[in-house]
């Protein structure tokens, strides 16, 4: 008989969790990162991914209740920032987003993500010189990301700037 300390088994479910996001179980991971939770109140990963499940789950406020905690523990914890931007720019408020997204990027200039999904919602607002931007900033940050260069093109199409891009889809 096999016989696991707290710890462990709090291990063991975070990690089963993890495996049901990958396979966008989101559905079957929020019980799983709940008794993580459970038994580890500041598990700041278990916090952060159920917000994304919950965000997939389009639950927004409780994607946000959840990247609350987790910066609650650690204020400059960028992903629960970034990703607390994303549910609010779900939710169509678009300032905060832009706010939250901001103070991402402060903690950590080179946060691509907070950078890409800024040029995303510079796009929806249709301030697409902001939008080429923000993405140019994501570029810098993860210059192999191919959907921030196809993003990227997509806007400049919408600018009518054809040929430029044209060269984000070739390279």
């Amino acid at each position: 008989m096999i016989f696991f300390s707290g710890k462990e088994k709090t291990e063991n479910l975070l990690d089963q969790a993890m495996g049901f996001m990958e396979k966008g179980q989101f559905k079957t991971a929020i019980p799983l990162f709940k008794k993580t939770l459970k038994q580890d109140p500041k598990n700041i990963t278990a916090l952060c991914n159920m917000g994304l499940a919950l965000n997939q789950l389009k639950k927004y406020n409780d994607a946000i209740t959840c990247f609350d905690k987790a910066t609650e523990i650690n204020p400059k914890y960028v992903a629960a920032i970034n990703n607390r931007g994303i549910a609010l720019a779900e939710l169509g408020n678009t300032s905060d987003a832009l706010e939250y997204y901001n103070r991402a990027i402060e903690i950590d200039p080179k946060y691509a993500a907070a950078h890409y999904n800024k040029g995303v919602l510079y796009d929806k607002m249709l301030q697409h010189q902001e939008a080429i931007q923000s993405l140019d900033n994501a570029l810098k940050c993860d210059s192999g990301n191919v959907n921030t260069a196809f993003y990227r093109g997509i806007v400049l199409g919408k600018m009518k700037k054809h040929e430029e891009a044209l060269n984000c889809f070739e390279n």
